[in-house]
């Protein structure tokens, strides 16, 4: 018996006749390299430029809350502060004030007198003056003894309201005004703070 040779059919692919792999020039290489590099030290230095921006934002918004905290307290602190001066306050407008008055008008009507002793001479002098006021008043008897001087209490007067009687002549010496407005402006201080308060407590 005769046995024929196998034959097998070849697989393998023919090599294609334009193919290369073309190779790097060590320029190019170089190049790529520092490409590479460039981009990774742009794509670090933007992730640091991003978290400083957000830990800023975080230091500036504690910052600011830090900052409102305090203003807070502060505000607290001078309306209560200011609130216990409040009896105080009153305290020199009842009492401090009036007695400042009586004793503001009195070198005020010594000039007055001064005045008119030196264009009218000796003449008898009147005072009209609220009680208190003339308890203020009475060492101008002692220092004008050669006057008929008498020193006359009116309750309707305020304390820092004077008439000055001299041989005829009239002069009114008033410092309420003074008194008043120091008063208001007093009031006005202790009310805007008892508001202030208030309004924090509403």
């Amino acid at each position: 018996m005769t046995y024929a040779p196998l034959t097998l059919e070849d697989l393998t692919p023919a090599p294609e006749a334009n193919r290369s792999t073309p190779g790097l020039s060590a320029e190019e290489a170089e190049t790529l390299r520092l490409d590479g590099y460039e981009a990774g030290y742009k794509s670090g230095w933007d992730d640091a430029n991003a978290e400083t921006a957000a830990s800023d934002r975080r230091i500036a918004a504690d910052l600011e809350r830090s900052l409102s905290d305090l203003s807070f307290t502060y505000e607290e602190a001078r309306v209560e502060v200011l609130s216990g001066l409040r009896d105080l306050l009153n305290a020199i407008v009842t009492g401090f004030l009036p007695t400042l008055a009586a004793e503001a008008v009195l070198p005020r009507v010594a000039a007055e007198i001064e005045a008119l002793l030196s264009d009218l001479g000796t003449a008898d002098c009147r005072l009209l003056a609220a009680p208190d006021t003339c308890r203020q008043l009475e060492w101008l008897a002692e220092r004008y003894i050669a006057l008929d001087l008498q020193i006359l209490p009116e309750p309707a007067y305020p304390d820092g309201r004077v008439t000055l009687r001299f041989a005829g002549e009239t002069r009114e010496i008033d410092l309420t005004g003074l008194q008043s407005a120091m008063t208001e402006a007093i009031r006005d201080f202790t009310g805007s703070t008892m508001h202030e308060q208030e309004a924090r407590h509403a």
